[in-house]
């Protein structure tokens, strides 16, 4: 899995450089479905590399809602298919 997003200077954040985060790596969904676990073997901010990102996921029609586990991180990556 890769991740480049370019972020409003609004939500600016541990995990972007400068309005921008780059990252990939392998993810291992959870049995029920609900969530993943995103292991991190590259990254533009280096400490998350190597680090365990639990998120959570949902299907909503042809999307695919990312969010994180973190009550306290206020934010979702939504994929859609065409």
């Amino acid at each position: 899995m890769a991740v480049q997003v370019m972020l409003p200077d609004s939500m600016i954040n541990a995990y972007s450089h400068g309005g921008y985060e780059a990252s990939y790596g392998t993810f291992k969904l959870a049995p029920d479905g609900k969530s993943m676990v995103f292991h991190v073997d590259g990254a533009l901010v280096r400490d998350l590399v190597g680090r365990d990102l639990p998120r959570a996921i949902r299907l909503d029609g042809n999307r695919l809602i990312i969010t994180s586990t973190n009550p306290a991180e206020h934010w979702r990556v939504v994929w859609q298919r065409p």
